[in-house]
């Protein structure tokens, strides 16, 4: 192998040293302009194409948009004009921006009325709005079909003409959105994409727009003002998502690990979550006194005081009496004084709202099915090999013992189960059971396996004999043709008959020697030719 290898490199020595200076140069130069043109090209390729996604009219605006594009880890440039803030990204990241921009109430910079005006005169406003609202709907299709779980879309928008109305103006536009799906797709992810579509077509809300999948499934229908029928379909949505939660946790723990020491070798798990949507708002009031009191705060005090007294006008004594018929006795008065206190005192109070989750589990009526199964392997050889079939053969004894047996659980793995998920250890419902694994030993080769050793073999003998005759061919060089010496004396002595002079060294040998120096590699074949004979 050294030896071939070194062959190589000769043969490459040698055909590099046949071309002169000029002509090495020019092929250097040659290499090296096309390996420039390549690299520039590829450069040019591969280089990524900046778009415009937002400009924001003021610095808070600005800010927004780039920590939004920053915690997203998106390349992006932000170029400051006349107190106007144009920000660029890369060409494939439009989708997910854009999505992630109108998520959060941020209009994206995309085709504008100017992308469907064609010039003509025959073209009404109407047809212009036409032609945007479907340039809409196509631009929305390409976006979502972009997303990882979405195969296809079919975007559908109704925008109220624009007649310069009052009404035409206030009238929301409406979207309805049918998407294929690839994979599950979160509410979280449904709600962004309806978020993102409303403030594309200038909707203050999501109400307006329905998100459906090719099952018939409601995905999204209406926002903060959702139907009932939308928010049914978000709970479930929510729910779903936390049964799949605890379902992958319960795996986790008993079938899935990366160190292979898993409980079970596979495991169904179902959930039955209790979970409560209803906004409940609770308040508590508690009235104290503080300590060393026993009344609270004094809040208003009022009082009030009067005084009476009553006497006789008349003369004293029978004066005043037409008959004296009995004594009256002589004048006398009397007085009364009454006063009233009224004081309200203010108790310390806490007040304590209790506001409840939306989506909050019930774990003690909620309830989990595991059924887990356990492989037994039944290997056929080792079987054999420790006497444990008996008189039997290893097909009897698979079809005899070829169901599944029911084993018991532990209490430990009811109370894992039970930690993971929090629901009660007595609403968790765990069957095992041993699955037999049957392990049919090696068989003999048979004539099949032979014929196709025996083929590939010959595919590699025929593939070392093209290589063989290959470098063969390589190693043989054609033999020139037999120069005499008399013949090329002879033509140098015709052409160069003039240059020749005297002097010490024969005529013969002069011309030699210019010969070899002019024409190298005649000479050499001559030499060449001249041992093949001597050594023939």
């Amino acid at each position: 192998m050294p030896e071939q290898l070194q062959n190589i490199i000769n043969r490459i020595r040698e055909w590099w040293d046949k071309y002169d200076r000029r002509q090495k140069i020019m092929m250097i130069s040659a290499v090296a302009v096309v390996a420039l043109t390549i690299g520039i090209l590829v450069f040019v390729v591969t280089r990524p194409t900046w778009i415009t996604i937002a400009t924001a009219e003021d610095a808070k605006q600005a800010q927004s948009i780039e920590q939004l594009l920053t915690d997203g880890g998106y390349q992006y440039e932000k170029q400051e004009t006349a107190g106007t803030y144009t920000f660029r990204i890369h060409a494939e990241d439009e989708t997910d921006v854009s999505i992630l921009l109108g998520s959060n109430n941020i209009p994206s910079t995309g085709y504008t009325i100017n992308d469907v005006l064609d010039g003509s005169f025959t073209s009404t406003e109407a047809d212009k709005q036409k032609k945007m609202q479907v340039l809409m709907e196509y631009n929305y299709k390409t976006a979502l079909e972009k997303q990882n779980n979405i195969k296809s879309a079919d975007v559908s928008f109704h925008i109220p003409d624009d007649d310069g109305t009052l009404i035409a103006n206030t009238e929301p536009s409406y979207a309805k959105i049918q998407l294929e799906l690839s994979d599950t797709m979160t509410a979280d992810q449904a709600a962004a994409i309806a978020k993102w579509v409303a403030t594309g077509l200038g909707n203050d809300t999501t109400e307006n727009i329905t998100i459906i999948d090719t099952n018939g499934n409601m995905l999204f229908s209406g926002g903060e003002e959702a139907t009932a029928a939308g928010i049914a379909s978000s709970n479930q949505a929510v729910k779903r998502e936390a049964e799949a939660d605890m379902v992958k946790k319960v795996k986790d723990i008993l079938s899935e690990s990366d160190t292979g020491m898993a409980i079970y070798d596979n495991t169904r798990v179902a959930v039955n979550l209790d979970m409560n949507f209803d906004n409940k708002k609770l308040q508590d009031y508690h009235y104290y006194v503080d300590e060393g009191q026993t009344q609270g705060y004094l809040d208003s005090e009022t009082s009030a005081t009067s005084e009476n007294v009553n006497g006789v006008a008349g003369v004293p004594g029978t004066d005043s009496n037409d008959d004296t018929t009995y004594v009256i006795q002589d004048a006398d008065t009397s007085s009364s004084s009454t006063e009233e206190f009224t004081r309200d005192y203010l108790p310390s109070e806490t007040i304590t709202t209790t506001e409840e989750g939306v989506g909050k589990v019930n774990a003690d009526s909620s309830s989990i099915s595991v059924v887990a199964y356990r492989y037994v392997n039944y290997d056929q050889e080792i079987m054999e090999k420790n006497g444990e079939l008996g008189d039997q053969t290893f097909e009897q004894y698979a079809a005899a013992n070829s169901d599944m047996v029911q084993t018991q659980v532990g209490d430990d793995v009811i109370q894992a189960i039970s930690g993971a998920t929090g629901i009660p250890a007595a609403n968790v419902n765990v069957l095992s059971y041993d699955v037999p694994m049957f392990i049919y030993k090696t068989s003999q080769r048979d004539l099949m396996d032979y014929l196709e050793i025996i083929m590939a073999l010959l595919i590699l003998a025929m593939l070392g004999f093209v290589v063989f005759r290959t470098l063969r061919r390589d190693e043989e060089e054609e033999v020139e043709e037999e120069v005499s010496v008399e013949k090329l004396l002879q033509s140098q002595e015709e052409e160069n008959l003039e240059e020749i002079g005297f002097n010490d060294k024969s005529e013969a040998r002069i011309m030699i020697e210019k010969f070899v120096e002019e024409n190298p590699d005649a000479a050499a074949a001559l030499l060449r030719n001249w041992l093949n004979e001597d050594w023939g």
